[in-house]
């Protein structure tokens, strides 16, 4: 098994807000967890370039269906991960699911389950985090 997180968060928002919110890198830094900067074109097969912790990272969009699913492709050393974020519209809303895959290859496979959790730990956060962010916009003056 490769899932790190599988979790859905509804959003009070519809789905054109929750994913003009999830594709505006300049809010990354909001709701994703230890990223200060994001930046690059939201299109198939692009690179988007965003620093973590102070250093430069770099994903590629592996899958676009706008604005129902956007997927991240990163890679550091051994370890691939795809982050999966899908939008599902509702009565009150969107749900938001975010599915991420871990694989994890060479001797730090034995690590596998451990860099998995870790990054469920700090990343599992992300829909509840992007829910605040895209709710406190959604919200009609009054």
């Amino acid at each position: 098994m490769t899932t790190a997180i599988d979790t859905t968060t509804s959003i009070a928002a519809p789905p054109d807000a929750v994913w003009a919110a999830l594709t505006d890198w300049s809010l990354a830094p909001q709701w994703m967890p230890g990223v200060s900067a994001m930046a690059g074109p939201v299109a198939p097969g692009e690179t988007v370039t965003f620093t973590v912790r102070g250093k430069e990272r770099t994903a590629v969009i592996d899958d676009l269906a706008a604005p129902r699913r956007l997927a991240l492709l990163s890679r550091s050393g051994p370890v691939t991960a795809v982050y999966t974020y899908t939008l599902t519209p509702t009565a009150p809303g969107t749900d938001l699911r975010l599915v991420a895959d871990v694989v994890v290859r060479g001797p730090l496979n034995l690590l596998a389950g451990v860099i998995r959790r870790s990054i469920a730990k700090e990343d599992g956060v992300q829909p509840e985090r992007l829910r605040a962010v895209v709710e406190a916009v959604s919200r009609p003056a009054g």
